[in-house]
Order: C-alpha cells, then structure tokens, then sequence
C-alpha cells in the first residue's frame, strides 16, 4: 500500500512538472530551431540544424551589448546597454528596500504612536490604486527632481521605505515582527540599549527569512516593470521594453520569425530562471516561516 501511495504521489509530481516546464522546454527548443525545422513537420522538440542565428539576432534587436563609442563616456556607454539598465534598476531598488522596509515594518508591527491605523490603510492603498491612474504627477514629479532617464527614479522612493509595491513589503515585515517576543526587546532595554539598537542588532537580524521573501519579490518586479519604466526612461530602455522590437512580421509570416520572437523572451526570463535555481530552497524555507502566500 505504501508503495502504491509513493507511486501515485511522484506520478503526480512528475506529471504537474512536465505541465508547468513544458512552455519553458518549448520556448528554449524554438529557439535553436533554423528555417528549415520550423517549416519540418517532423521536428518537434530536438532540433535537427540547431542554430545560434535566433539568439544573435535578438541580443541585437534588443540592444543588450552596450555600444562603444570614443565621444561619450564610460557610463554613457554602459548605459546603451538595456541588460545594464535592468541590473541597475532591479538590483538597487531591491537592496534598499529590504532595509528601508523593514524600518516601517518594524513601526507599524512593535510601536505604538498616533493614526497608526490610518497609515496603515494609506499604506494599503499605496499598492490597490494602480499606478496608471497617477502617472501623470509621478512623471511630473521625478522631471522636477531630475530623475528621468535615471534609476533613481525607483531607488528614490525605496531610500523612504516605498518603492515598487514597498506597501506589500512593508506588511510583510510587519506581520514577521509581531511574531517575535517581546521579552527580547525588554530584556535588551533593561541592559541599556536604545530602540535603534535593538532594531538594529536584535531585531532586524531575525528577519532573514522575511528579507529572501522581500529580496526576490522586489527583484522580480522590477525586472518585469514596462509601464514605469516606458515614463520614467525616455532616452534609455531596459530588457522587459526592448522585447517589442524584435520585429514580429504579418501573421502570415509568422511562423518563419517565431523562433527569433522565442530567443528574445528566453533571453528575458533567462536571468530569473538562474536566480530563481539558486534561490528557490531559500524562498521556500522563508514563504513558510513568513506566512506569505503569493
């Protein structure tokens, strides 16, 4: 009987794996796929004349080397690249917010002060109101603050524990925090420490688990941004926006550029697939002790 159980669950297992991987599995196939695969009905998932053609083409399309040129300098070079200008505004704004957020987690979670329960709703809606409905003044405001064409037009708002969804990451710390004794905090007062102190080197430590979890969402996030980053970059571009100009011919010719369409998105999840195997254990381990539920 107990084998039978092993059996069906790992069948189970398998099979929901195959369904979830195979989108992946195709996308990668498709692009190594030359014309003359994709045109052969009897090619399916191993290509026969695999190419690099696909690839290559989309690292060009999608402008992921910077180009070089002796007039501008290094970092304007560097900032031709949309590979670049990804890294910078994911990496940054993800770091600054696991500290920032964690600031006013630990308020709205351990202290006490005045509207504490109206913030909180304002915190709330900082994440229900979508940000289509105010691009108007946050573009008007990051051009009065010279923030255009700038990744400080995400790092910003993160230095003040907000940021791209900060409100989520805020509630998450914050319900962290109140599982924690308060018994550390007063021991740790009686022995002479300052609030600062104890969030600093008793508190905040404690949060590994909640940092993965706000880590990895936030990295994910804006990684997948366009809509800001369509305002806020006018002059440079990042990999999630730069998708658009591999040319998708007319429906008819479709097929024939399906492989180059296939290797600019591979291109694109490729960087979170590799954090994503890396990470994944962490991010488990942390999803459980944090309570959170994607």
């Amino acid at each position: 009987m107990k084998i039978l159980k092993f059996f069906v669950i790992y069948f189970l297992l398998v099979v929901f794996a195959l369904l979830y991987l195979q989108p992946v599995l195709y996308m990668v196939s498709l692009s190594f796929k030359s014309f003359a695969d994709v045109i052969d009905p009897t090619t399916r998932w191993i290509p026969n004349y695999p190419t690099l053609g696909n690839i290559e083409y989309a690292v060009g399309q999608m402008a992921i080397m910077p180009m070089f040129l002796a007039a501008r300098s290094t970092w304007d070079n560097l900032m031709t690249s949309t590979l670049f200008v990804s890294l910078l505004t994911t990496i940054p704004p993800a770091l600054v917010q696991i500290v920032t957020c964690a600031v006013a987690g630990y308020a709205f979670g351990r202290c006490t002060f005045p509207f504490k329960r109206t913030m909180l709703v304002m915190l709330v809606l900082t994440y229900v109101v979508p940000p289509q409905t105010i691009f108007i003044p946050l573009a008007w405001l990051n051009s009065q603050m010279g923030f255009l064409n700038s990744p400080m037009a995400f790092v910003a708002p993160a230095l003040f524990g907000h940021g791209l969804n900060g409100g989520l990451f805020v509630i998450i710390y914050m319900q962290f925090f109140r599982k924690i004794p308060k018994e550390l905090e007063e021991a740790a007062l009686i022995d002479g420490a300052n609030p600062f102190s104890v969030f600093a080197k008793i508190i905040f430590p404690l949060a590994k688990p909640a940092m993965v979890v706000v880590f990895l969402f936030s990295l994910v996030w804006h990684w997948n941004e366009t809509f800001l980053t369509g305002i806020f970059y006018t002059r440079i571009a990042t990999l999630s926006t730069q998708i658009t100009r591999v040319n998708i011919p007319p429906q008819e010719q479709l097929q024939t550029m399906l492989p180059t369409v296939m290797a600019s998105a591979l291109l694109f999840v490729a960087p979170v697939l590799v954090v994503y195997v890396f990470a994944q254990r962490f991010f488990t381990e942390s999803i459980e002790r944090t309570g959170v539920v994607e």
